[in-house]
């Protein structure tokens, strides 16, 4: 077997990228070859995995998608003794990781940020392109097998699309948890505060996220200004890509600008995780937030909403608190004071980081590599002939 993946850009930054490094480095492991189809690349990534370059035009985005998708296929077709395995949505893939979950749900949910404009996002020629993509995908009769990242996940894709359930397979995200360990969660938590100015009986909320609108600062923004107006003493770290100038304004104008600090991205948040207290992630619409499966590991307990695929690993009241609706900031700033109480942080955070030890990046290698080696088997059968020079 031999394995070609599939992904548009590659950035030093994101769980996608990092659950691509670890996919491949255990592929590798396993003595399978493998190579990645990209069409622009950021950074070292996963070295020595051979490169194979797909060029499109760099401008408008939606046609550079179309064609890289069109590129990938032609690839596909012309090696047939590769498993097409894409983590983009491409026509002619034989497996696909649904990691970005389903785009068609992810612009009905944009309605309660953007109530007036939503029917229109739909027309938006980006969101055109999705969407013909993934419809594509999924009536595609080459599709052999899919990966979700949640049971949510999977119900998307069987009521918007027709898929047999069967046919999807639920392997969760994974995380080292031996990247965060609990003995350095002290000189982690002080040397956080003094690069911030933070004082050290100020509770860290942590918020972690590109996209700050669909994974929810904006309602956080509100909570913290109900917070700071009860006159609790908390602070708010964002670490991500975004233009922090509308939530700075919406802070100033409820008197907690200061509540805030945004650091832009960073390369890695280990230090960010262990400097914490609490983490807080109210999602609009999230397959499976690894930023919510690295904080437990690092012992944090995470508010964050029914939506959020990693909900199905938290149990609210126990290892955080979920929230069903997450445009509820009330809610919200009362479960952000819950966690002011230092006693009930610890036990919450011991609790998740318990929940989130079986999640291994080994448990998913294997659990990805069982549905690509069933993938594989079934196209090896159809064909009528076993390709030839691919191994086992």
């Amino acid at each position: 077997m031999k394995i070609a993946l599939a992904r548009y850009r590659y950035s030093p930054h994101g769980g996608a990228e990092r659950y691509l490094d670890g996919l491949l480095a255990s592929l590798r492991a396993a003595g399978i070859p493998v190579s990645l189809l990209c069409a622009s690349w950021e950074g070292e990534g996963a070295s020595g995995v051979p490169l194979v370059k797909v060029s499109v035009p760099r401008k408008p985005v939606p046609l550079r998608l179309l064609l890289f998708a069109r590129a990938v296929r032609e690839w596909g077709r012309a090696h047939p003794d590769w498993l097409l395995f894409s983590l983009e949505r491409v026509p002619g893939a034989e497996v696909y990781r649904a990691g970005d979950g389903c785009h068609a749900e992810w612009l009905e949910r944009k309605r309660l940020l953007r109530p007036l404009s939503w029917p229109l996002d739909a027309l938006r020629p980006l969101n055109c392109a999705y969407l013909h993509l993934e419809k594509g995908m999924f009536s595609s009769a080459r599709l052999r097998a899919v990966i979700a990242n949640s049971e949510r996940g999977r119900e998307e894709i069987v009521r918007r699309f027709g898929l047999p359930p069967e046919r999807i397979a639920v392997v969760r995200n994974g995380v080292d948890a031996s990247l965060f360990p609990p003995d350095r969660r002290e000189a982690a938590a002080a040397s956080l505060r003094g690069r911030l100015g933070i004082a050290a009986e100020e509770p860290v909320f942590l918020f972690v996220g590109s996209g700050f609108a669909r994974k929810g600062l904006g309602v956080l923004a509100r909570a913290a200004v109900r917070l700071a107006r009860r006159g609790r003493t908390f602070r708010v770290v964002v670490v991500g890509k975004g233009d922090p100038a509308p939530y700075l304004r919406l802070l100033r104008g409820g008197g907690a600008e200061d509540r805030f600090v945004f650091t832009g991205p960073v390369a890695g948040a280990v230090d960010f995780y262990l400097g914490g207290d609490a983490f807080v992630f109210p999602t609009v619409y999230e397959p499976f937030s690894n930023a919510c499966l690295e904080a437990m590991a690092a012992g944090l307990p995470v508010i964050t909403t029914a939506v959020n695929g990693a909900a199905e690993v938290l149990r609210d009241g126990e290892s955080g608190f979920l929230l069903p609706d997450p445009q509820d900031d009330t809610l919200l700033a009362l479960r952000m004071e819950d966690l002011l109480d230092g006693e009930l942080r610890r036990r919450m955070g011991a609790e998740a980081r318990r929940a989130a030890g079986p999640l291994t990046p080994e448990r998913n290698a294997a659990e990805t590599l069982a549905v690509l080696s069933r993938a594989w088997a079934e196209k090896s059968g159809a064909d009528g002939r076993s390709p030839g020079g691919t191994g086992s």
